[in-house]
């Protein structure tokens, strides 16, 4: 059997990821930079109460919006929705850049700042649909989203930073034409991705359905699938936590330690260090069960430090807490995010993921209009207790279902993504399609290992995840094959022996459907079935096997 290399070494070696992984960094500055920003200036013309007010103004449009990014992937494919989105992000964010440069009034900077900010939630939903199919393995999955959270992470710690020092020698619309150019180069990069992951197939009855119809329908779905909906909770509970973060970070920096605007974009900085480490840590997950408790775990990291500070309200404390509240938010992104992969119907992944954005972003809302709610009842202590108590709480309530939670089937998503990656099975519906991957398994080959041998009897089909093989008749070598092709549906379809043999390359890994399984998906889907038989002949006589 071939040794399997670590899943962080295999995703570095794919062009296509690291493509992907760098538009998303740089995707990751546009988002947070500019948003420290917008705070900043938010906090310029009316204080904490209008920082609050803002924040909440901002996010609520960006909730509404979320959930339209389900139907969009659906319909376009998650890879073209992630280019069109980094488009128009990028189009958007330079006319705030041009509002706040040119002095417009603050409504219409406003107004621009919402529109960017509903914006840039496209992407979330839709890349983590893309990231099923970047992934060779269950186990790689786990790894990428790992790295994909520590990329983020990054930003969250380098964007803050560097609108700190943009601040200090300049304003917010200058953070913002940065955040421009960022987001024109996370387009450039993925432009060449655009056919990476197709739309999901299509019935009549989906195709006239409008986007509204599919959103209720999307929200009916979830609301029933009880696994998805208790790692939405929690998700959404710990965006509450975030909301307040960027709003205490302004006024502990601004007026509990006096240290200035860029203060504030330094404690926003430190948290995004602190989930940088949490990224890291969290490659630890790969290949484990139990994410629901590491959730649990994380959960209460954050609310001890938030309590801590609220004791002990000291500059140095407050850049530990940001450490350490950042670690916690990437071990509950990274374990949720995993979680909803595992648990989530692909019919449903691109609408859930929408919808948490939704969720998300109305807590994350609710966390910022909460904070100068508090301290002005009360004072900046009282806000910090708040925040940290209320998501243990809500933990403890939903304990027992979130633990359950792992007990759930298990969608095997990196299967599905590649099946739907073959020209075969693009037009199979998506259950049928699920039920099609359930049946799988995955076989490994090392390089010179025969896989099929020509005069054999032929009994399984295979797609090729990683590596490649080639295909040999009568010991004449007649085609090489990788990932995103398949062999062996002639010896299913016709009942005969393998006509040819396939030798493996390189180091391969393999997915392997049963006769029956096959069949019954080929023979009871009319438009599957002839696109296998079209490929058949295409490759006949040159490629049978």
């Amino acid at each position: 059997m071939a040794r399997e290399p670590s899943p962080v070494r295999a995703l570095a070696r794919s062009g296509v990821l690291r493509r992907d992984v760098a538009a998303l960094g740089l995707f990751g500055l546009a988002e947070y930079g500019p948003w420290v920003a917008m705070l900043v200036y938010a906090y310029s013309q009316g204080g904490s109460a209008a920082t609050g007010i803002v924040s909440f103004a901002l996010l609520v449009p960006t909730a509404l919006f979320a959930p339209f990014g389900g139907p969009l992937t659906d319909r376009f494919g998650a890879s073209r929705t992630l280019f069109g989105a980094y488009s128009a992000q990028a189009l958007v964010m330079a006319a705030t850049a041009g509002s706040l440069l040119y002095g417009a009034p603050p409504v219409v900077t406003y107004g621009l700042g919402a529109a960017t900010a509903m914006l840039l939630v496209v992407t979330h939903s839709a890349h983590a649909v893309v990231s099923p199919g970047l992934a060779r393995t269950a186990e790689q999955l786990v790894a990428l989203n790992a790295v994909t959270l520590w990329i983020l992470s990054v930003g969250v710690f380098v964007a803050p930073a560097a609108a700190g020092l943009i601040l200090e020698v300049g304003s917010p619309g200058a953070v913002y034409a940065a955040g421009a150019g960022c987001l024109v180069g996370s387009a450039l990069l993925v432009a060449p991705l655009r056919n990476l992951v197709p739309p999901l197939a299509r019935d009549v009855d989906a195709a006239t359905q409008g986007a509204l119809q599919q959103l209720a329908q999307g929200a009916r779905m979830l609301a029933r699938s009880t696994a998805s909906r208790e790692v939405v909770i929690v998700l959404a509970t710990s965006y509450f936590v975030v909301g307040a973060i960027d709003v205490l970070a302004v006024v502990l920096a601004v007026e509990t330690f006096e240290l200035g605007n860029s203060g504030a974009a330094y404690l926003t900085a430190a948290h995004g260090a602190g989930a940088v480490l949490g990224a890291v840590a969290s490659l630890a997950l790969v290949g484990r069960s139990g994410l629901a408790r590491f959730m649990v775990g994380a959960t209460l990291l954050a609310a001890g430090a938030f309590v801590l500070l609220g004791f002990v309200t000291a500059v140095l404390i407050a850049f530990i807490v940001a450490i350490v509240t950042g670690i916690s938010r990437s071990l509950l992104e990274v374990s949720g995010h995993t979680l909803l992969q595992r648990v989530t119907s692909t019919a449903l992944l691109a609408r859930v993921f929408a919808f948490k954005d939704a969720v998300a972003m109305g807590a994350w809302a609710l966390g910022s209009i909460m904070v100068p709610i508090v301290i002005a009842l009360a004072d900046i202590r009282a806000a910090l207790f708040v925040t940290g108590l209320l998501m243990p709480a809500i933990i403890l309530l939903r304990l027992r279902p979130l633990l359950a939670v792992d007990s759930a089937a298990t969608v095997p998503a990196v299967r599905i993504a590649l099946l739907r990656s073959l020209r075969i099975f693009r037009a199979l519906p998506v259950p049928e399609l699920e039920g099609v991957a359930r049946n799988a398994w995955d076989v490994s080959a090392e390089a010179g290992e025969v896989v099929v041998r020509q005069g054999e009897a032929g009994d399984t089909y295979f797609a090729i995840a990683d590596g490649m093989v080639e295909v040999v008749k009568d010991d004449v070598a007649e085609n090489t094959l990788q990932r995103g092709d398949g062999f062996g549906e002639i010896a299913l379809i016709d009942d005969v022996p393998r006509t040819a043999t396939v030798i493996a390359l390189t180091d391969a890994t393999l997915v392997a459907i049963a006769r029956e399984p096959f069949l019954v998906a080929v023979t009871g889907h009319a438009p599957t079935g002839d696109t296998v038989r079209r490929v058949a002949a295409e490759r006949h006589p040159r490629n049978p096997v």
